[in-house]
């Protein structure tokens, strides 16, 4: 019998709590930043390139984590505002 093996997809529990954190962290931000200038889920969709879904399910918390690739450009958006 083979040993079982971890795929690499799988994070620690610490590393998946960090990663879960910092992603609320950033959301935060950009709620804070939506409110002061009035930008609407739909424009930060667009200017994130992810669908109206995406935005409305991290606003909500329903989903806790992100694409590597949709935090970076969050990063980026949130940086550059």
């Amino acid at each position: 019998m083979r040993p079982l093996r971890r795929a690499f997809y799988q994070r620690s529990p610490e590393r998946y709590a960090a990663e879960k954190q910092q992603f609320q962290h950033l959301i935060s931000e950009l709620k804070r930043l939506a409110l002061k200038e009035g930008y609407s889920q739909g424009q930060i969709a667009s200017e994130l390139g992810v669908s109206l879904i995406t935005v409305k399910n991290w606003w909500t918390g329903h989903s806790l984590t992100a694409k590597r690739e949709s935090v970076e450009r969050l990063r980026e958006f949130l940086a550059t505002h």
